[in-house]
């Protein structure tokens, strides 16, 4: 049974600032009560999931249930994604910060950090949840451990499987979607249409939800047995086989096959619209917002798409992009038992049900995903499949945004765009793109 905040025991927020840029707006919240003088004071800051009321509302309630049963009032400021990377690097900076916050790319903040600023491990306390590896994915807690480390407890989850129409698989006479590589190309070459003169008007297979490629290019380096470098983040590990592989992979599928668009990369690229309108049969790598999008903005489409878990690469592997969020304590927290019982609170599997029937957001907690709010519909149950095959995108690294950059100039950007669109030689552009990383890798760890 799904649990829904209480109205009669909200109180208002009320409005702490609002930071006014064209594209950046912060918006800063704090939980006030005609009581006062609490015990302790903490402060807490998080970025919006879902719809920015209800999600205010929700920790308006939360806060309020926590300060009646714990005497702790905690201060929420949310914090606009638009400004969300920049405000994180700055309090890994050593910038303001809160003592407990949702926070995400622990690996790159906390190297950043260097054991100073930012996220700060709270191993010493990970014995309040005895049952952290049976109750959490093994991909989400990857993402809150970091050089033997525990920083906090994984709340939310990005994961990817696959999206495909229903109806031009039926109509092409295919039983079921790909399984594995060689099936992407198989069916690929049956969706594919094109009109008397030869112009594409529905391609078989896209690669991913968004044009960036290095996102794109990861699930399938790892499913292809491939590492993006060693555990301590030192040594770059792309000049291989498996890099080789998937490149020719994707390769093929543009320029030998011609199943996927040369446009996938560009600007102006639109997987979600295409999926919508009939001019792409299958997404290898879709957004995980996607489902409940379309059911709610496509209704029409209903009946004629489906979720799958990520066909098998060559190594037999069905990796999927993943990456968790968190709630976790910060270097300079003034009160840390504190902020740990507010997060055990948050932590429930009660209030993780509650805090993802609100977001809309996957869980990474097992019990919620075979709850009956995600039992509900047949994608929910492939996600939650799905979950099992995260791979984490997070690298242990402090340029990895610079590495991973969806701009031309960044390795991976440069290294997917040359090969798999341009069509250049795969050998001499992973020697390179090895070079590369490994020159910004050793400018981090020289710092």
């Amino acid at each position: 049974m799904t649990h829904r905040p209480a109205d009669t025991t909200k109180t208002p927020f009320r409005l702490l600032a609002r930071r006014a840029a064209s594209l950046a707006l912060a918006t800063a919240l704090t939980t006030t009560t005609a009581m006062g003088g609490y015990a302790q004071d903490i402060t807490f800051w998080t970025q919006p999931q879902g719809d920015l009321l209800a999600y205010q509302d929700m920790f308006d309630t939360l806060t309020s249930e926590f300060r009646e049963q714990s005497g702790i009032n905690v201060s929420v400021e949310v914090i606009n994604w638009s400004v969300a990377f920049n405000t994180w690097l700055t309090v890994a900076q050593g910038g303001a910060a809160p003592d407990c916050a949702d926070m995400y790319w622990l690996h790159s903040f906390s190297g950043i950090g260097a054991g100073r600023f930012g996220p700060m491990p709270i191993t010493q306390y990970k014995d309040q949840w005895p049952t952290l590896e049976e109750d959490f994915y093994e991909g989400a807690l990857v993402d809150v451990h970091r050089n033997g480390e525990f920083y906090g407890i994984p709340w939310r989850v990005d994961i990817r499987p696959m999206m495909y129409r229903t109806d031009f698989l039926q109509e092409a006479g295919i039983d079921a979607p790909p399984d594995n590589w060689e099936q992407i190309v198989e069916q690929g070459l049956k969706l594919t249409q094109r009109d008397a003169n030869g112009n594409v008007t529905r391609w078989g297979f896209a690669l991913g939800a968004n044009n960036n490629p290095g996102q794109t290019l990861m699930p399938y380096y790892w499913q292809a047995g491939g590492a993006m470098m060693t555990e301590d983040g030192r040594t770059a590990t792309i000049d291989n086989d498996a890099m080789r592989t998937t490149l020719k992979f994707m390769q093929d599928l543009v320029h030998v096959h011609k199943i996927t668009s040369p446009e996938i990369f560009e600007k102006s690229a639109d997987p979600l619209a295409d999926f919508t309108s009939g001019t792409v049969a299958i997404v290898g790598s879709t957004n995980n917002s996607w489902p409940s999008q379309f059911d709610r903005d496509y209704p029409e489409l209903e009946g004629t798409w489906a979720l799958e878990i990520n066909p098998a690469g060559p190594t037999g592997e069905r990796d999927s992009f993943s990456g968790a969020g968190y709630w976790g304590v910060l270097y300079g927290s003034k009160d840390v038992d504190a902020c740990i019982d507010w997060i055990k609170f948050l932590s429930t599997p009660e209030n993780m049900e509650r805090i993802s029937e609100v977001t809309g957001a996957a869980s990474p907690r097992r019990s919620v995903m075979t709850s009956e709010l995600w039992t509900q519909k047949p994608w929910q149950a492939v996600m939650a499949e799905t979950l099992n095959y995260g791979h984490t995108s997070q690298h242990p690294s402090a340029v990895w945004n610079a590495i991973a950059s969806p701009e031309p100039g960044a390795v991976l950007y440069d290294l997917v765009y040359n090969t798999v669109i341009g069509g250049g030689d795969i050998d001499a552009a992973v020697t390179e793109a090895q070079a590369r990383m490994q020159t910004e890798l050793d400018r981090a760890n020289a710092s």
